[in-house]
């Protein structure tokens, strides 16, 4: 059973949001682009395998809304998530729900508006499925480290043994508030 307490979850990224990064994933993200998973994937494959040691089971992602779904016709980070598994050869599966619409974190302020937003926002529907696993979460972009902070610490309550994370992108220093490459998980 997890402790009630803060820890820190690593996360590895082998690119900087920013210019034509930013560019390049707000078309992936917000304009169909789906096809760049396939340039994306193999980055971040080879990011984990320097960095994690394959230091998880299986590998997940932390899901849109319904709404957001139905807007948008996909989910990012499963598309990534999905596309970088075989690189990895490791199982891929959705071990989180979202179990309530929130405003998107890019348009909600700083760190504490964007652990507010998204607090309470993820549900594990099958926690036998997590229970015991180490798993490793992708998703695309790192900034503030909250929408992968609740994620974690939804499966961690559910009795997941430890969550790592991994993303196509992280903010800078500046923009991040010196997060560094730690998501602070609080359970």
């Amino acid at each position: 059973m997890v402790q009630a307490g803060d820890f820190y979850a690593v996360c590895v990224t082998p690119l900087f949001y920013d210019a034509h990064v930013k560019d390049s994933i707000h078309r992936y993200k917000f304009q169909n682009a789906r096809g760049y998973r396939h340039t994306y994937a193999p980055l971040v494959a080879a990011c984990i395998e320097e960095h994690l040691n394959a230091q998880y089971d299986l590998i997940s992602w932390p899901p849109v809304s319904k709404k957001r779904l139905r807007q948008r016709g996909y989910d990012q980070a499963e598309l990534l998530a999905k596309e970088v598994a075989p690189y990895l050869d490791k199982l891929c599966v959705s071990t989180l729900k979202k179990s309530r619409h929130v405003a998107a974190q890019s348009s909600v302020g700083g760190r504490e508006k964007r652990r507010a937003n998204i607090a309470g926002a993820y549900i594990v529907p099958d926690k036998a499925l997590v229970a015991g696993k180490r798993i490793l979460l992708i998703d695309d972009v790192l900034t503030t480290g909250s929408t992968l902070s609740e994620s974690a610490r939804t499966l961690l309550l559910a009795g997941a043994d430890e969550v790592v994370c991994a993303t196509i992108a992280r903010a800078t220093v500046r923009e991040r508030e010196a997060l560094e490459e730690k998501v602070l998980v609080t359970v």
